[in-house]
């Protein structure tokens, strides 16, 4: 066999020698090259999808958890608050403790709750303690209720529930006192579409999202794959490969998040590159034959010359030059090999210097809006009322309720600026005074410059409210009251005073007034919401005297609006 094809050869002419040399020593390696460049490519892409899926998969994983950890935080802030606690151990209360454990203790506590998650369906307390229910915030325990789905282990650990007939999701902790024995729990009903919202958005390549729990329950699931929209090509690639990339990461819960994309969508990519490799390759095929006709005709040297360094190394060929300066067939042939190598080298080049764009989503959360026409209507009503019938002062406090509701509920929103809350507290200290009678003098001293910044709501109206109740109203030797509210900006900071001539404190009760040692609850609460949005844990400072008076200094940084 060897000595028929070597006779063959010698029995070709010169000219074919060339063309099946040339042939030889260059068809060969261009498929190499090309199929190398090919595979380098496909390689390359699945990489860069893979980490792309890993990307989308970290950050959906990243915004479920920074949802679950703010509901998390927020239900352990309830359930590690012992003032709440100790309100909860009485025993078989009356209608009264009743009322003043509702308005005072777990209404405005939920309430701070629902001003920093706004996202929050329902908030509400199941107790086997002989209470009531009030609306959505007390509920007692009875059978087939939604507490008996969940798996109480005794403990302040925080539990899930997704209730599938509903398509709602339970977030509860039970509350435990060494008082007593009754059952506490501590529920936060929350919509999936909350907590899994824009998620349907993360790529714009065809992708599937799902989200399920440790009973492999789907609580979220999402595929903007749409073959009927698919080319021919793509629908034969879904046809012969109808695997997928698939990444999944699982949340301290248990819940499992899969985010996975069809490989015929990765190939779309490989294919496009894939083509323009195959045309340059026929290109190169179209021009080396071109080429091996030219040099056929001409000097052996120049050919064997080219031939050596098309033999070379890769990383000698793709930095070939032009060596050979001529206008005949070698000439043109160098040009042509060298514009041809360029190609592949630009190709190669594109591929690894191209970077890995990451999309970043943002929290986006959904805050609930008040409406509220109807108390506003009621109070016209009575203020009209009362102007028929010529009663000035009721007119007055239909009034200033009215003002009052409207600036604290703030469309829902959990800031205003610090002149509206200004106006806030005035309406609220101006009810004050007709309820007391005009018993005591009201003062304001606010610079204009401190108005035009941002605040969260109720946050000064607390103050006053304590002032007047626990400082104003005890006065026991004939001095006429006096509250005065001061505001101004003090550097990079905003200040408040709030000051009165009450029967002051002693030094023992100013220590424990900001701790839940203290009984003024809302002081606390307006504490903790500080500490929460501000991140300042000492903004609050009072100094009192007995029987001489008490001055509060609020002081936090600026937020303009």
């Amino acid at each position: 066999m060897k000595t028929k094809f070597k006779a063959f050869f010698q029995n070709l002419s010169f000219q074919r020698k060339i063309v099946v040399i040339s042939f030889a020593a260059s068809l060969f390696p261009l498929l190499l090259l090309t199929f190398f460049s090919i595979g380098t490519i496909q390689h390359f892409i699945i990489e860069r999808e893979k980490s792309n899926n890993q990307d989308n998969l970290t950050a959906t994983y990243q915004q479920i958890n920074l949802r679950l950890t703010t509901y998390e935080e927020a239900i352990a802030f309830l359930t590690s608050s012992q003032f709440l606690i100790d309100e909860l151990s009485i025993e078989n209360p009356s209608n009264f403790e009743q009322y003043d454990l509702y308005t005072n203790t777990i209404v405005p506590l939920f309430r701070s709750i629902y001003s920093q998650q706004d996202t929050i369906a329902n908030i509400t307390l199941y107790t086997s303690i002989n209470l009531y229910n009030h609306g959505k915030y007390v509920k007692k325990i009875v059978p087939g209720d939604i507490t008996s789905k969940f798996k109480l282990n005794n403990t302040t650990n925080i539990s899930y529930f997704f209730d599938n007939k509903q398509n709602q999701i339970y977030l509860y902790s039970q509350l435990f006192s060494t008082k007593n024995t009754e059952t506490n729990i501590i529920v936060f009903q929350l919509s999936p579409e909350v907590i899994f919202d824009n998620l349907d958005n993360i790529s714009n390549e065809p992708y599937r999202l799902t989200i399920t729990n440790a009973k492999k329950e789907n609580l979220f699931q999402f595929s903007n794959e749409q073959p009927e929209q698919l080319g021919f090509v793509s629908r034969l690639m879904q046809t012969l490969n109808q695997s997928q990339i698939k990444n999944q990461k699982q949340l301290k819960n248990d819940w499992i998040i899969i985010f996975s994309r069809p490989m015929y969508s990765v190939y779309n990519g490989v294919l496009l590159l894939a083509s323009v490799a195959c045309l340059i390759f026929l290109f190169a095929i179209i021009m080396l034959s071109l080429s091996i006709i030219g040099l056929s005709k001409t000097i052996v040297a120049p050919i064997q010359k080219l031939a050596n360094q098309m033999n070379d190394s890769p990383e000698n060929t793709l930095n070939l030059k032009p060596t050979y300066q001529s206008n005949d067939e070698i000439g043109k042939l160098y040009q042509s090999f060298y514009q041809m190598i360029q190609q592949i080298q630009e190709l190669i080049n594109r591929v690894y210097k191209s970077e890995i764009k990451q999309q970043k989503h943002e929290l986006r959360a959904l805050q609930a809006q008040i409406n509220p026409h109807f108390f506003y209507n009621s109070l016209s009503l009575i203020n009209n009322k009362a102007l028929l019938t010529g009663n000035q002062e009721i007119s007055e406090m239909a009034q200033l309720l009215s003002q009052f509701y409207r600036l604290s509920l703030n469309n829902g929103k959990s800031r205003l600026s610090v002149a509206k809350e200004l106006e806030l507290t005035i309406t609220y200290a101006k009810i004050q005074l007709k309820m007391h009678n005009h018993s005591f003098d009201l003062a304001i001293d606010v610079d204009e410059e401190i108005k035009q910044y941002e605040i969260i709501t109720l946050l000064i109206q607390p103050f006053v409210e304590n002032a007047i109740f626990h400082g104003i109203d005890h006065i026991e030797d004939g001095r006429r009251g006096k509250l005065t509210i001061r505001g101004k900006v003090l550097n990079n900071h905003l200040q408040f005073e709030i000051s009165d001539n009450g029967r002051g404190m002693t030094t023992e009760q100013t220590a424990t007034i900001l701790t839940h040692q203290g009984k003024h609850y809302g002081i606390q609460n307006v504490k903790q919401r500080i500490s929460l949005y501000y991140g300042v844990k000492d903004a609050i400072v009072y100094t009192s005297k007995l029987n001489v008076g008490t001055t509060v200094r609020i002081i936090l940084p600026k937020y303009t609006t």
